[in-house]
């Protein structure tokens, strides 16, 4: 699929920049999404020169995001387009500009988390299902439960190799900067060999807190691990998404009373060659970064 001819002739695209983020915002803000400005930051920290602004007619008209994970895949987020200027092709022509940039820098596979809506522009571009998520929405309590340490800089390394295995590449540059960033709120289990058996993190948002990643080879962990963090966010409204083959992660949620807000799609394009271990995982770290 590509832009209609006389969108082509008035669309360019330039790298996203810091001082795009109040466009960015806006858009978010239009469509009703949870990020605030450092989630925008950290995307251009993940992948400067894969944040992308679409121009209609010099004008910024749109926003795309990728990061690339070891070339293993790469991730794309954050395709917004203003509603002045949709159904002219820009989305689309964002999407293209990101798989672009990603096969440019040599990734095996594209992935993403649709919406219903986008999956009708992702399957005619050749698209793939890997399996469907749910975005969940419930309350901080408090709970009795064990309690676990928080994240220090000499667990970083330890947590990135246990959590490849289950997301499927290294991601220690998302995980790195959302424990740094929220000290308080990132949690760790480790067994009696002192080997990383869990882990889970939150952060801020604009409509809610959203728990994730979170992580563990052990459902009855990560249900303390889940427990834990709802006292950390007593009384507080909270959003995660949660892959639906992972059946012990979606008993535990809505045995704590989240319920579905709407759902999602994890689509690949290309070779699927490092699925990681969706078992593994109660929660991602969000539609935009997978």
């Amino acid at each position: 699929m590509t832009p209609k001819n006389h969108t082509i002739d008035k669309l360019t695209f330039k790298a996203l920049e810091e001082s795009d983020i109040a466009f960015g915002m806006e858009l978010k803000n239009i469509a009703g999404w949870n990020q605030i400005e450092s989630d925008w930051r950290r995307y251009l920290l993940f992948e400067p020169n894969g944040c992308f602004a679409a121009l209609y007619e010099g004008e910024s008209a749109g926003t795309a995001t990728t990061i690339n994970y070891e070339k293993r895949f790469g991730w794309i987020g954050m395709i917004l387009v203003h509603p002045k200027n949709r159904r002219k092709g820009i989305g689309t022509a964002l999407l293209c500009k990101a798989i672009e940039y990603l096969k440019g820098v040599g990734v095996d596979a594209i992935k993403l988390d649709a919406t219903p809506e986008g999956k009708k522009v992702y399957v005619p571009m050749g698209f793939l299902d890997e399996y469907d998520l749910d975005r969940r929405q419930g309350v901080g309590s408090v709970i009795n439960c064990d309690k676990f340490p928080l994240i220090q800089n000499v667990d970083i390394k330890d947590i990135i190799g246990f959590d490849a295995k289950a997301f499927g590449a290294d991601r220690g540059k998302v995980l790195k900067s959302l424990f740094y960033e929220n000290p308080d709120k990132s949690f760790l289990t480790r067994n009696n060999n002192g080997e990383i058996e869990g882990y889970i993190t939150a952060r801020n948002g604009l409509n809610a807190y959203h728990i994730g990643p979170w992580v563990s080879n052990s459902p009855a962990l990560a249900e303390e691990l889940f427990a834990f963090m709802l006292i950390r966010l007593d009384g507080k409204k909270i959003f995660l998404d949660t892959p639906r083959p992972n059946n012990k992660g979606v008993e535990i949620v809505e045995k704590h009373g989240f319920i579905i807000q709407r759902g999602f799609t994890r689509m690949f394009l290309g070779k699927n060659s490092y699925p990681g271990d969706v078992s593994q995982i109660y929660a991602t770290s969000g539609a935009e970064k997978g």
